[in-house]
C-alpha cells in the first residue's frame, strides 16, 4: 500500500510540475501609449511569485520600446525594468515576490511603439484547480439545521436567485411588507442588523420579529454596523452606565457617526479595545444563541465592505472602523469572533464575507467563509455583470451574493437583466428607504424593479422558499463530520503527526485552502500530503 502511495504522489507530482500557458491576450494589434491592450485582474487568477508573463511580439521596428504598467495608482509602471524599455523581439516578466505585490490583482496595461502584440501568455508551474461544485460549510460542526439550509442555497445556485429585504434601521420587516403591497407576495428572506446592540434599550433579546419571519417560512439574514468607543473613556463611562451610548461605526472620512477606534489595539491583548470587542462578542453571541435555540439558520454577514475602496482607488479608505488599520486587523477580528461563536456552540450560522474586489488579502479564508457577498450602489449592469465575474473568478468555489444593492431614485438594474448578462447572484438585497411611505418613490427599489423580479421564473419568492425549506428541512444533509482519529484504519485518513495537528488548515494539491476533503485522494494537512479514502 505504501509502495503504491509513494507511486501516486510521484505521479502527481511529476503532473504538477508541468508548465501551462494561459493565454491572457490575444491580438495583433499595434502597441502603443493609450489604455487599449489590457489584462483583467480576473484573467491572472491565483498569479504568484515564480510565474511569468510572455509577451509574443511581431513587425518589430527600429528603436521599439514596451512596458507594462498597472491601473493601481493612475497607469505607473510595474518597475523601471518593465518600463519603456528596448526590446528586438518577445519579452518576459519574472514575478517576483516584490512585482506580484504591485500587480495586487490590477489590471496590467501592454503597450509602447514600434511592435506588434501578438498575444500575452502566463507561464506558471502550479497546476490547474479542478475541484468542481462548492465547498461544504467551513464549521465541521455545523448543525443539522446549518446544513440542510446551506444545501439548498447549494442547489438553488445558478439556477433561481433568492429575492430578499432588508429591515428599516434593525428588527422588523417593514420593507418587505412594502414588496408585499406592491407585488403580492414577500421576498424569499429578510435582512435584520444587531446596529442599536450598544443602547440600553435594544431590542434584539426579543427574537418575535425573526421568529415571526422565520415560521412564515422565509430565510433570515444579519448583519452588524458594530457601534465602537472613539476612546478608553467612553467606554469605561459606559460600562458604569449603559445609557451613555457610543455612536460611531463608520472610520473617520468614511460617513457619520464615525469613531477613532483601533482595531489593531482590538485584537492585542490587555488593550481597553481587546476588552470592549470580547464584551461585545460576548452580548451578540447570547442574543444569536436565542436564535440558534428557536431553530433558526442565520446568514450571518459580519464586518461588511471591510476595505472600503481602499483597494481600487490610491487615494481610497476604509469605510467603517473595522478596516480602518488595513487587512490584517481585520482578518484577526473575523478569526477571533469566528472561534469565539464556535467555542459558544453557534453552529447554525453560515458565514458570508463581503469583498470589494481586489481586495484578497482581507480575505479570511475558505476555512472561515461560506458564501462571498458584494454591495453595489449606483451601479451599472455592466458593473454587475463585471462583478459577479470577478468574484467567481477569485473564488470559484463560493456562492456569489448581491448582499446590498441600490440605486438612487430606485432605479437599480432589474435583476432579470443582471441574471441575463451573467450575474447569476445567491441572493439579492436592496437596502431599506427609511420612513418610506407606501405611494411614494423608493430609494433604492421602486415596485417596478420588484415586479419584474417577481414575475421572473428564475426568482424565489416566500411561496417558492416555505416548500422549499420544508422539504430540505425534512431532508437527510448528509453526515455530519467525524473527528478525525489517526488511530482509526476506518477513518480514511493517514496518521496525523507534528504540524498536522487535527485543527490544521486543509489544502488541495493546489494549494487551494479547503473545509475539509469532501472526496478520497491526496491533500496538504498542516504541511504534510495525506491520502484521504
Amino acid at each position: 500500500m505504501k509502495k503504491g502511495i509513494l507511486v501516486l504522489i510521484a505521479v502527481l507530482a511529476f503532473v504538477t510540475c508541468q508548465a501551462r500557458e494561459i493565454v491572457l491576450l490575444q491580438g495583433p494589434f499595434e502597441a502603443d501609449w493609450s489604455d487599449k491592450h489590457c489584462v483583467d485582474p480576473m484573467q491572472m487568477v491565483g498569479v504568484a511569485a515564480g510565474d511569468r508573463i510572455h509577451v509574443y511580439t511581431s513587425n518589430l521596428r527600429s528603436h521599439a520600446v514596451a512596458y507594462i504598467r498597472t491601473k493601481s495608482n493612475g497607469w505607473a509602471a510595474i518597475s523601471k525594468d518593465y518600463d519603456n524599455v528596448t526590446i528586438t523581439g518577445d519579452f518576459e516578466c519574472l514575478l517576483t515576490e516584490e512585482l506580484v505585490k504591485v500587480i495586487d490583482n490590477q489590471t496590467l496595461m501592454f503597450g509602447g511603439d514600434g511592435y506588434t502584440i501578438e498575444k500575452v501568455t502566463l507561464i506558471t508551474d502550479r497546476p490547474e484547480d479542478t475541484r468542481t461544485g462548492f465547498d461544504d460549510l467551513s464549521n465541521p460542526k455545523a448543525s443539522k439545521a446549518a446544513r440542510q439550509i446551506y444545501n439548498l442555497l447549494r442547489d438553488s445556485y445558478g439556477h433561481k436567485s433568492i429575492s430578499c429585504s432588508m429591515a428599516e434601521v434593525e428588527w422588523n420587516y417593514k420593507e418587505a411588507g412594502y414588496v408585499k403591497g406592491w407585488t403580492g407576495r414577500y421576498p424569499a428572506m429578510n435582512g435584520f442588523d444587531y446596529i442599536h446592540l450598544t443602547y440600553d434599550w435594544e431590542s434584539y433579546t426579543d427574537i418575535t420579529p425573526v421568529k415571526e419571519w422565520w415560521d412564515m417560512g422565509g430565510l433570515v439574514t444579519i448583519c452588524w454596523h458594530w457601534r465602537a468607543p472613539g476612546s478608553q473613556a467612553a467606554w469605561e463611562a459606559y460600562k458604569a452606565d449603559n445609557s451613555k451610548a457610543y455612536e460611531g461605526f463608520y472610520a473617520p472620512g468614511g460617513g457619520s457617526p464615525s469613531t477613532t477606534f483601533s482595531p489593531a489595539r482590538a485584537v492585542t491583548e490587555g488593550t481597553w479595545e481587546n476588552e470592549f470587542v470580547r464584551s461585545d462578542l460576548a452580548k451578540v453571541a447570547d442574543r444569536l444563541k436565542l436564535l440558534r435555540d428557536a431553530g433558526i439558520v442565520v446568514i450571518w454577514r459580519p464586518f461588511h465592505e471591510a476595505a472600503g475602496n481602499s483597494t481600487i482607488y490610491p487615494d481610497g479608505t476604509a469605510w467603517f472602523w473595522w478596516g480602518a488599520d488595513g487587512a490584517e486587523p481585520c482578518v484577526k477580528l473575523w478569526k477571533m469572533m469566528y472561534d469565539y461563536f464556535s467555542e459558544q456552540g453557534l453552529d447554525n450560522l453560515i458565514w458570508v464575507w463581503t469583498s470589494q474586489t481586489k481586495d484578497s488579502a482581507w480575505y479570511p479564508g475558505d476555512n472561515y467563509v461560506d458564501m462571498i457577498g458584494r454591495d453595489l450602489y449606483n451601479y451599472t449592469l455592466d458593473d454587475a455583470a463585471y462583478n459577479f465575474k470577478y468574484l467567481t473568478a477569485y473564488y470559484p468555489h463560493k456562492m456569489i451574493a448581491l448582499s446590498e444593492c441600490g440605486y438612487g431614485g430606485g432605479t437599480s438594474p432589474y435583476m432579470t437583466d443582471q441574471w441575463e448578462a451573467g450575474a447569476r447572484w445567491s441572493y439579492g438585497m436592496p437596502w431599506y428607504h427609511y420612513q418610506y411611505r407606501p405611494g411614494g418613490s423608493h430609494q433604492y427599489a421602486n415596485e417596478d424593479w420588484w415586479n419584474a423580479w417577481f414575475d421572473d421564473p428564475n426568482t424565489i419568492t416566500m411561496e417558492e422558499m416555505k416548500t422549499l425549506r420544508a422539504e430540505y428541512l425534512a431532508s437527510d444533509p448528509g453526515p455530519g463530520p467525524k473527528p478525525d482519529d489517526p488511530d482509526d484504519p476506518e477513518d480514511g485518513i493517514g496518521e496525523i503527526s507534528g504540524d498536522t495537528a487535527p485543527d490544521a488548515p486543509w489544502f488541495n494539491l493546489q494549494g487551494v485552502g479547503i473545509a475539509r476533503p469532501t472526496a478520497p485522494g491526496l491533500y496538504i494537512h498542516g504541511r504534510e500530503k495525506v491520502l484521504v479514502r
